[in-house]
């Protein structure tokens, strides 16, 4: 449980910059690549806050001691197929709920991924190698 809790806060704190900088980069792009806008600022924004989620789960939360080569790698995977779920889920969102600010799409999208990414996390990216 307790891995589970410093999860939650990694994962929160993580969530607090993803989200200003999505709010940041929607400013800054709306109007730019079509409807594409909210997709490269989920981009941006996440490629910045997976960097801090990643120092932050290696050493506090999964307190791995794997090569971080290994765990980085495994750790870009599950980040892009988490990002694009994300990016895609809110541009069609953004079609479906014309004129709704783009944050209250991204955060129950992310909420449904939150879950997803720490049972993927816990048994993929940070798993300790099985004793002989």
């Amino acid at each position: 449980m307790k891995k589970f809790a410093r999860f939650f806060i990694s994962s929160f704190s993580s969530s607090a910059i993803d989200l200003i900088l999505f709010h940041l980069f929607c400013n800054m792009f709306r109007g730019s690549f079509g409807a594409g806008y909210a997709a490269v600022s989920t981009v941006l924004a996440r490629i910045i806050s997976s960097v801090y989620n990643y120092v932050l789960n290696y050493r506090l939360v999964f307190q791995s001691r794997e090569d971080h080569l290994k765990t980085s790698l495994r750790y870009i995977l599950v980040a892009a197929v988490k990002m694009l779920l994300s990016a895609a889920s809110v541009t069609f969102l953004l079609r479906i709920f014309t004129g709704t600010e783009e944050i209250f799409l991204k955060m129950p999208v992310d909420t449904v991924l939150f879950f997803l990414n720490y049972v993927v996390q816990l048994k993929f990216v940070y798993r300790r190698p099985k004793a002989d």
